[in-house]
């Protein structure tokens, strides 16, 4: 019979919330995928360690090329 794992899960208290990169144009890397009127407002909870994050929204224009 197989073992289980352990896994680690987060609790909410190591989560946090992040504005998508693309809300400040100024010094956002990825620009050319931002929303044609104006910056992104999608807000993203990630895990701690995380510093920066695209959003979906923005990830799929990135994908997509257009």
């Amino acid at each position: 019979m197989r073992k289980s794992k352990t896994t680690k899960r987060r609790t909410a208290a190591q989560y946090k919330n992040l504005k998508c990169q693309n809300s400040d144009l100024e010094t956002s890397k990825y620009v050319k995928f931002a929303p044609l009127d104006g910056p992104c407002t999608e807000v993203v909870n990630v895990p701690d360690e995380v510093t920066r994050v695209l959003c979906y929204r923005c990830t799929s224009r990135s994908a997509s090329g257009k």
